[in-house]
């Protein structure tokens, strides 16, 4: 009696394992059957949240089911990703995040709700794009070699101004002065890169690294002067402006990225047709014209999941590197 008890109690375990096997296969075969939520930690209207809805609108198409974008901004996008790490591993729940979610964070506040590289699962990098190098005018420099020199003959008398501690902006800047040779130019944060670009031409801002849409018109009106970009390559937005590796300071690379990632423990087979999705978006000849078109020089950027993984740990190291040199906090 207790033999036949055990064979029909471990009959019924394997039955019901197979049917779970069985019913997850099915799920991820149906993924996705409905809407999916896409956070993005950063205030409806602003560029980020352009580039996410552009983006997503495409891969909802490819995917049959709408992406819901969730904009939940604060905290250097630390709540948005807070939430999406503790959201149910399905698919149904992804984040948008950047430089900051990734890279930043976990370096400049102390208590952080999530960790960049155990709490999500990387689904694919986005986009990347770099700031330009702008002096003002009166300045009378006319490349970055000149713009070095003249901060080590006025050391500590040059202002650079940036949309705030911890932005893309002041990281390029203190990266570009440790790597000239620790430079002395005094650090002016604004809230938003607008105020510092009028103080720039209005005669109070010496110096700052801008985005090209802001930058272009600015330097063909002849108030600003467009030394270099902070990318790797030139910026197709102001293509005869060179890189600063280019300008002179070899090596220097200073770059915003942008990237989607699940919740840690997401089935493969999900985080892989989410890819493909996104890829084959990023690739489509709408939305490689509608970033072209946008001014700003930014680029779609495809990755695979690992290569996102391998990224994200690389640029982690790297700004924590800068963030103790420089003695950043943003608790």
């Amino acid at each position: 009696m207790n033999q036949l008890k055990r064979k029909t109690t471990t009959l019924l375990g394997a039955t019901i394992l197979s049917m779970l096997t069985i019913s997850t296969g099915w799920a991820q075969d149906d993924y996705p059957s409905r809407p999916i939520r896409l956070v993005v930690p950063y205030a409806a209207g602003g560029g980020t949240d352009i580039l996410a809805r552009q983006l997503t609108k495409k891969v909802g198409e490819l995917l049959g089911q709408p992406i819901i974008v969730d904009n939940k901004p604060g905290a250097g996008t630390s709540i948005g990703a807070a939430e999406v790490a503790k959201a149910n591993p399905d698919g149904y729940t992804l984040l948008w995040g950047d430089n900051a979610t990734f890279a930043l964070n976990p370096h400049v506040y102390k208590k952080l709700a999530y960790d960049p590289l155990t709490s999500f699962t990387p689904v694919t990098l986005t986009v990347r794009g770099a700031l330009v190098l702008l002096t003002a005018d009166r300045l009378g420099v006319k490349n970055v070699n000149d713009l070095i020199a003249l901060s080590k003959n006025q050391a500590g008398k040059l202002t650079y101004g940036t949309p705030g501690n911890g932005t893309p902006h002041h990281l390029a800047m203190e990266a570009f002065k440790l790597r000239a040779g620790n430079l002395q130019i005094q650090h002016v944060p604004y809230r938003g890169e607008a105020p510092a670009v009028q103080d720039l031409i209005g005669g109070s801002l010496d110096l700052m690294f801008a985005g090209a849409r802001v930058a272009k018109p600015q330097t063909e009106s002849g108030r600003a002067v467009a030394l270099a970009v902070s990318g790797s390559k030139r910026n197709t937005a102001m293509p005869d402006v060179p890189t600063v590796s280019e300008a002179g300071l070899k090596g220097y690379v200073s770059e915003y990225w942008h990237g989607v990632v699940a919740p840690a423990k997401t089935s493969p087979a999900v985080v892989a047709k989410l890819n493909a999705a996104f890829v084959k978006a990023m690739a489509s000849p709408d939305l490689v014209s509608w970033i072209n078109n946008a001014g700003s020089g930014a680029e779609w950027t495809g990755s695979t999941p690992v290569e996102m993984q391998a990224h994200m740990a690389q640029e982690l190291k790297n700004s924590g590197e800068l963030v103790k040199t420089i003695g950043l906090s943003l608790d």
